[in-house]
């Protein structure tokens, strides 16, 4: 594993290292039971307060923090999820056409403010859960912004700058009996900075869930559904074996097919569609590998008529969108499930039936939502 280097967060074509290659956001279950019950065995959350030190840029952080020899323990508490402007460090930024820099420093591509570039340095002591040990172990950061470098005692795990999206990597070869240490910085702008200018306020820190996860040796990497009226088609990234998918209308169900070559198809003359107003939802869950994958799937068709009309199942609908942040008035860009259900339901009182997700990826339980 290499050593972390500064010098490249100014460096445009270094965007990530180590990662784990992007793949679908599908839940997984070790049982029926376990998936009817929503009792994730393979995740276990690292929510809640971490230890932390804010930085006014990378030359006054701690060398070495990140190191099993070095104490935190009496660093200050911030929660996670969180922005650090919203827990006392820094303050929220709005900007639109200028860079949020502008006025601080005078710098040009290629490089990035060193005056003022808050750091936010990051630990989380944790021991392994019990059901995980002796299995490879994954950590995920569901958002960070701008810029994450992590490590695992002491050991450099990577880096990612994707700040909207998941950013994963591998504990295992440094995991240890007991106590380990996680650390983490985040850097408030970097090379990916330029690019992700947006009219938005500004905040910085691990601002979406942490978890360490685990999958079966032999799993389902990659899910895709397309589906029509009447038909639907999977195909999975997996490794040759027995894998079923069965569509499921609600309790029942009502057909099963072998994945053979990644691939099932299904027909359903009967389906009932979906649409904005009747969201009728089907569940297909594959079965295989040790796993349960559940996977919710609507029926419909969305095409362009010849008169430039949108027509969701035929039908010719009229958009009345608007567009969205992931925003609370205190909380910032962090989204409880309960707070992206509240946005919805004043959408739907206000007949909204369209989204813009600007500018960037929300978090999955939004889509899942407006499923």
């Amino acid at each position: 594993m290499g050593v972390f280097q500064y010098e490249k967060v100014k460096d445009p074509t270094y965007y990530g290292e180590n990662r784990v290659a992007a793949h679908s956001d599908h839940r997984y279950y070790g049982s029926v039971e376990e998936m009817e019950q929503h009792v994730e065995n393979f995740r276990h959350s690292l929510n809640g307060l971490w230890k932390f030190h804010y930085a006014k840029n990378y030359e006054s952080t701690i060398p070495g923090f990140e190191t099993p020899e070095y104490d935190c323990t009496k660093w200050d508490d911030i929660r996670v999820p969180a922005h650090i402007q919203m827990e006392g460090y820094d303050a929220p930024q709005y900007a639109n056409v200028q860079y949020p820099w502008e006025g601080r420093e005078e710098i040009q591509p290629g490089e990035i403010p060193e005056r003022f570039n808050p750091t936010a340095s990051y630990v989380k002591y944790f021991e392994v859960p019990e059901q995980m040990k002796g299995k490879r172990l994954f950590v995920s950061f569901q958002g960070a912004e701008s810029g994450i470098a992590v490590w695992l005692n002491g050991t450099f795990l990577g880096y990612s700058e994707d700040t909207f999206t998941p950013s994963e990597f591998e504990l295992t070869p440094y995991l240890k009996e007991g106590e380990n240490k996680l650390a983490a910085q985040v850097f408030k702008w970097t090379s990916g900075s330029w690019c992700e200018d947006q009219d938005f306020f500004r905040m910085t820190g691990i601002f979406r869930d942490v978890y360490v996860l685990t999958r079966p040796a032999e799993h389902v990497q990659d899910v895709e559904i397309h589906a029509n009226l009447t038909e639907l088609s999977v195909k999975v990234t997996a490794p040759a074996g027995d894998l079923t998918a069965c569509l499921y209308d609600g309790d029942t169900c009502i057909q099963k097919q072998p994945v053979i070559d990644g691939k099932a198809d299904f027909t359903v003359p009967d389906a009932k569609p979906w649409s904005a107003e009747v969201p009728n939802l089907y569940t297909l869950v594959l079965e295989g590998f040790g796993e349960f994958i559940p996977v919710p799937v609507g029926f419909r068709t969305i095409a362009i008529s010849p008169k430039g009309e949108l027509l969701i199942n035929g039908v010719s609908v009229q958009l009345k969108g608007v567009n969205h942040h992931d925003t609370d008035p205190v909380k910032g860009h962090v989204m409880s499930l309960e707070d992206i259900r509240r946005d919805l339901c004043l959408m739907k009182k206000l007949n909204v039936n369209a989204v813009r997700t600007s500018h960037y990826q929300h978090a999955p339980e939004f889509i899942r939502e407006c499923d």
